[in-house]
């Protein structure tokens, strides 16, 4: 934890000293969101999880259009509003995570490594949808984005990432 603790305080004052207009802006103001979430998952302190979608917010915005990390940006910021609505159940936050999980998919290419990922990810939280609210349609996308995900999509993510895609989705898919 001291580590984390001071890789968050040296990263702060590496942003702090970034100039706005600076190439590396996005990745640190990145890497700092993830370590921020990455202490909240430690931690559970929700102050982390706010300071993790302030700064993934900030590295969305400084990443322009056609930047090669945004869909990766908006990726990582719609896991931080998915863990804040584990944490609260607040249904703004799980609505954020899916609208951000739908952009991040639409801007990934089929043939991208991480897209597998990122529909895994979208399934995710269209299932915890599903199990919120008992609406059909969630759960018909979300096994079919983790199919997609799992399987006939992407041959380019990991085996290991897409068998478990696979496997997470044929599980939620039998226990309903």
């Amino acid at each position: 934890m001291q580590d984390l603790d001071a890789a968050i305080a040296h990263l702060e004052v590496v942003v702090q000293a970034t100039p706005g207009d600076h190439s590396d802006r996005v990745v640190r103001l990145n890497s700092l969101g993830k370590y921020y979430r990455s202490r909240y998952e430690q931690t559970g302190n929700v102050q982390d999880l706010g300071a993790a979608i302030d700064r993934s917010e900030e590295a969305l915005g400084a990443a322009p259009e056609g930047h090669p990390d945004r869909a990766s940006l908006i990726n990582n910021l719609g896991l931080c509003f998915g863990s804040r609505y584990q944490k609260t159940g607040n249904m703004q936050d799980l609505e954020a995570a899916i609208t951000r999980s739908v952009t991040a998919v639409e801007a990934t290419p089929e043939d991208h490594a991480d897209r597998a990922i990122m529909l895994n990810n979208l399934g995710y939280q269209l299932s915890t949808r599903y199990k919120r609210t008992g609406n059909l349609q969630d759960l018909e996308a979300a096994t079919y984005r983790g199919i997609r995900g799992g399987t006939e999509d992407n041959t380019k993510g990991s085996p290991g990432l897409r068998n478990d895609a696979g496997q997470s989705w044929a599980v939620l898919y039998l226990t309903v």
